[in-house]
């Protein structure tokens, strides 16, 4: 009897401690993959425009970018960033090392994100390893985003080169 208490005492502290180790990336997953979908679908062009800060206020709690009726689009958003603030500048996505700092301040839990200023487009960078992207010739951190130009190419867990396909364009920010 003593036994079987202490094999259900440790299977439950086991299972509480892995629910504890679970990220906000991966207890918003299913969330997070259903919004994307939505997007590349086309059913919602809305879905598109606001996912980056309902995204950030969820699983971040990043305050002032959705209010109880909507959430700033990606322009409203990519100009906010510009501003400063909180948002700290990591360096252009032509440099390797700031792309490899992006990706450890996400896996360290930090809200980081991609932004092409010129159009107002903004994407998440991901907790994960780095992937090799050969068009940018360097590795490059995962990210979940929306093309809003073409819904259906919008990612989730794929390499930031899948998004944009000029580094040159791209400036990648924390939040702090």
């Amino acid at each position: 009897m003593l036994s079987r208490v202490l094999v259900a005492a440790s299977l439950s502290l086991s299972l509480s401690g892995a629910c504890a180790a679970q990220t906000t990336w991966s207890r918003n997953a299913s969330w997070l993959e259903e919004q994307i979908a939505s997007c590349a679908q086309g059913q919602d062009l809305a879905t598109c425009r606001t996912f980056s800060a309902r995204a950030l206020s969820r699983l971040f709690g990043v305050l002032d970018l959705c209010n109880s009726t909507s959430c700033m689009s990606s322009l409203q958003l990519s100009s906010e960033i510009a501003k400063g603030g909180p948002w700290t500048p990591l360096g252009a996505a032509t440099e390797q090392t700031v792309l490899t700092q992006a990706q450890q301040m996400a896996v360290g839990g930090l809200p980081v994100v991609a932004v092409n200023a010129a159009i107002g487009w903004v994407v998440l960078v991901m907790p994960g390893e780095l992937y090799p992207s050969q068009r940018w010739r360097r590795n490059v951190p995962a990210a979940a985003g929306t093309r809003l130009d073409q819904p259906d190419g919008s990612v989730y867990g794929k390499g930031l080169n899948f998004l944009f396909s000029d580094p040159s364009q791209i400036t990648l920010y924390v939040y702090k």
